[in-house]
C-alpha cells in the first residue's frame, strides 16, 4: 500500500503526529510548508492537487474588525452585487419596453378645426380635440415659475426624473401602504398624458421612468415644456394652455394675468372637479394653494402674493363661454360633404369660409328684434349671399335659444306666394312672351304649367310644384337657399352662381388641401332678366319684396340687390295660418329694408 502524507486540510482537521502547532506564526508557518510523503520524498503542493481549497477564506477587511461584523459585510456586498445585476435587467427590460412607444408622438398633438370667416377672422371651431398649439414665446414666464413651484422645483436640473423627489414619495407611500404620493416630474407627467399610462402599479410608473428619460434624451427642455403645456388638461373640455385661457378668460395665453395664470396651474391636478365654471371656490383654494407655494420657494414675497390674489380675476360667465354658433352648422354640414371623414376626426383644419363676420351678426341681430316685433313667436329664418360669388355671407337658420341643427335657411320649405312673380316675368320674355304687368295669373297662363315648371328650375327652385293658378299664384316649394340663388340669377343677367359656404381648406401647416373657386351657369337670357327687374322694380333698387303665400302661413321678404341677395322668411314649424299678418308683413318688410341698406356699398 503507498504511503502518503495528509494534506494540509487533513491536518487541520486532526490528522497531526505529535502535539498541534501554537500560535498564529506557527499555523502560518505549517500552512506555507510543502507537502510530503511518509519517506521524505517530496509530494505535491496544495496548488496541484485540484480539489484542494482552504479551509478559510482570508478576509481582505482589517483585522480589528470582528468576524461576524466582516460575515455581515461579506453578505451585504454579495446581496448588492446581485441586486445591481437585477437592477440591471429589469431596467434593461423596461427600456426595451418603453421602445414600443414613439415619443415622436408628445408634439404630434391634434387640434381643432377652426373656421375663419372671408376676412380670416375666427368664428367657430370643430371636430378633433379642443386644442389650440402655441410656442415657448407665448407662454407667460409667470406661468412658468408658478408651474415650478407647484409640480416640478427641479425641472431645469433634472434628467426626466427627480430622484430626491422619488425617496420622498417612496417613504410616504410605504408609510401609507398605498400610492398616495407620485413624485412625477413634468416630464413623466407628459409622457403619461401622450401614451395613457393611467394605472396606479409600479410596472406603470417604470415604463413612465424609461419613456422620460427617452423624451430628456431627445427633447431640450422647452421643447418638453412647450409640448406639456400644449398638452395637459385644464377641464371644461380644454387641452392645452391657449384654449383654456381663451375659454375661462377670453383672452389669448400670450395675455394671461398673474392671477389667472395661479389659476390654470392650481387646476392641473384636478381639472375636472376644480374647473372654474363650475367650482369656481375649489379653483381659487387651488389658485391660492400655488401662490402659497411660490412664497415658500422665493418666487414672490408674501405681500406680493396677496397682491395677486386680491386683483381682477376676469372669469368669463358660462354663458359667455363660446359653444359654437348654430347657424355655422351649415358650414360645418357643407365641409363634412367635401372632406374625408378621418381627416375630420383627427381635426387640425383650416377652414376659410365664405361667411362675413359682420353680416353674420347683422341677420342675427334684426332677427332677433323681428322676432321681438311680432306675435304668436313663430319661427325665423334669414340667408344673405354674395350674388356675384355665389358665396354665402351671412345665415340664421332659427331662433338664437333653439339647440336643434334644423337649419331652416336650407331645408324648411314652403310655398312662396307673391315673390315668385318675378320669376314668371322673367319665363315668359325668355319665351318671347309679352309679361303682363302685376298679372302673374295671366302671365303664367301664357306659359303654360309644364313649360314654367322647367323654367323654374333653370332659376334653382326644386320644388315640388302646384298646377295650374296654383302654380301661377306662387304655389312653389322652396327654402330660403333656393330663393336667394334665383334672386342672384336675375341680378346677374341670367348667370346662377354656385352657392358654397367654403372657400378653401388647409392643414394645421397651411398646405392646402381643397378650394373652391366662384362658378355659375348661363341659365337665362340677360335681356329676360333685366326685362323682368324693370317690370317688377321700375323705380330701381333697393328692389325689395314682402309677399304672403296663399295658405296665410308664411310670410317671405326678399331684398333683390345687385351685390347682395337676402331672404327672411317667418313661419311655423308646423304650417298653420298666422296671426296679424298685417303687423307681420310691415315688420318683414322694415328688417329686409334695414338688411339691405345696411348691406349696400
Amino acid at each position: 500500500m503507498p504511503r502518503h502524507s495528509p494534506t494540509r486540510r487533513n491536518r487541520r482537521i486532526g490528522d497531526w503526529s505529535g502535539s498541534p502547532p501554537s500560535g498564529p506564526d506557527q499555523e502560518a508557518q505549517v500552512d506555507l510548508e510543502p507537502e510530503e510523503t511518509l519517506d521524505g520524498t517530496p509530494g505535491e503542493k496544495p496548488g496541484d492537487d485540484p480539489n484542494w481549497k482552504p479551509a478559510m477564506r482570508t478576509s481582505r477587511l482589517p483585522n480589528w474588525i470582528p468576524r461576524w461584523l466582516q460575515r455581515v459585510i461579506h453578505t451585504g456586498f454579495r446581496c448588492g452585487v446581485i441586486a445591481f445585476f437585477i437592477l440591471l435587467l429589469v431596467s434593461l427590460s423596461y427600456f426595451m419596453l418603453s421602445l414600443r412607444y414613439d415619443i415622436k408622438e408628445i408634439k404630434e398633438m391634434p387640434e381643432r378645426s377652426v373656421i375663419f370667416d372671408i376676412e380670416a377672422q375666427e368664428l367657430a371651431t370643430l371636430h378633433g380635440e379642443n386644442r389650440r398649439l402655441i410656442t415657448r414665446e407665448e407662454i407667460p414666464g409667470f406661468f412658468v415659475k408658478a408651474l415650478q413651484a407647484r409640480e416640478d422645483k427641479r425641472f431645469y436640473t433634472h434628467h426626466g426624473v427627480d430622484i430626491m423627489g422619488l425617496i420622498r414619495a417612496t417613504m410616504v407611500n410605504a408609510r401609507d401602504w398605498s400610492f398616495t404620493q407620485g413624485a412625477s416630474t413634468l416630464t413623466m407627467q407628459l409622457a403619461r398624458n401622450s401614451f395613457a399610462l393611467r394605472e396606479k402599479n409600479l410596472h406603470r410608473k417604470f415604463i413612465e421612468i424609461a419613456i422620460s428619460l427617452r423624451i430628456e434624451a431627445s427633447y431640450s427642455k422647452d421643447d418638453i415644456l412647450t409640448a406639456y403645456v400644449n398638452r395637459i388638461y385644464f377641464g371644461s373640455g380644454c387641452h392645452g394652455l391657449e384654449e383654456a385661457s381663451r375659454r375661462y378668460f377670453g383672452v389669448s395665453a400670450t395675455d394671461l394675468s398673474e392671477n389667472q395664470c395661479a389659476l390654470l396651474v392650481g387646476i392641473i391636478r384636478a381639472p375636472h372637479a376644480c374647473s372654474p365654471l363650475r367650482a369656481l371656490e375649489k379653483a381659487v383654494y387651488q389658485r391660492d394653494e400655488v401662490l402659497a407655494r411660490m412664497v415658500q420657494e422665493g418666487d414672490l414675497s408674501d405681500a406680493e402674493a396677496e397682491k395677486i390674489r386680491d386683483s381682477e380675476l376676469g372669469l368669463r360667465s358660462r354663458q359667455e363661454t363660446p359653444g359654437g354658433n348654430p347657424a355655422l352648422q351649415a358650414v360645418r354640414r357643407h365641409f363634412e360633404e367635401l372632406v374625408d371623414d378621418r381627416e375630420i376626426r383627427d381635426g387640425g383644419l383650416r377652414l376659410r369660409s365664405t361667411i362675413h363676420s359682420g353680416m353674420q351678426k347683422l341677420l342675427e341681430s334684426e332677427t332677433a328684434d323681428l322676432l321681438k316685433r311680432i306675435p304668436n313667436a313663430p319661427q325665423v329664418a334669414a340667408i344673405c349671399i354674395n350674388a356675384q360669388s355665389g358665396g354665402i355671407r351671412g345665415i340664421v337658420g332659427g331662433r338664437a335659444t333653439e339647440s336643434t341643427s334644423f337649419n331652416r335657411a336650407l331645408d324648411a320649405r314652403r310655398d312662396l306666394g307673391d315673390i315668385f312673380t318675378p320669376f314668371i316675368y322673367a319665363a315668359a320674355e325668355e319665351r318671347g312672351l309679352q309679361p303682363r304687368f302685376e298679372q302673374p295669373l295671366s302671365t303664367g297662363r301664357d306659359i303654360g304649367s309644364e313649360d314654367l315648371v322647367r323654367l323654374a328650375e333653370r332659376f334653382g327652385f326644386e320644388g315640388p310644384f302646384l298646377q295650374g293658378d296654383d302654380l301661377f299664384r306662387g304655389g312653389v316649394s322652396a327654402t330660403p337657399l333656393e330663393v336667394v340663388t334665383a334672386v342672384a340669377t336675375l341680378t346677374r343677367s341670367g348667370q346662377r352662381p354656385r352657392t358654397h359656404f367654403l372657400r378653401d381648406l388647409r392643414d394645421s401647416g397651411s398646405n392646402p388641401i381643397l378650394s373652391i373657386e366662384p362658378s355659375s351657369k348661363s341659365m337665362f337670357a340677360e335681356h329676360a332678366t333685366r326685362a323682368a327687374l324693370t317690370m317688377q322694380f321700375p323705380g330701381g333698387e333697393p328692389r325689395l319684396m314682402v309677399g304672403i303665400n296663399p295658405a296665410k302661413t308664411d310670410v317671405w321678404g326678399v331684398s333683390f340687390g345687385s351685390m347682395h341677395a337676402i331672404c327672411v322668411w317667418v313661419g311655423h314649424d308646423k304650417p298653420s295660418r298666422l296671426d296679424g299678418l298685417e303687423v307681420i308683413r310691415k315688420e318683414v318688410h322694415k328688417t329686409i329694408q334695414r338688411m339691405a341698406l345696411n348691406l349696400m356699398p
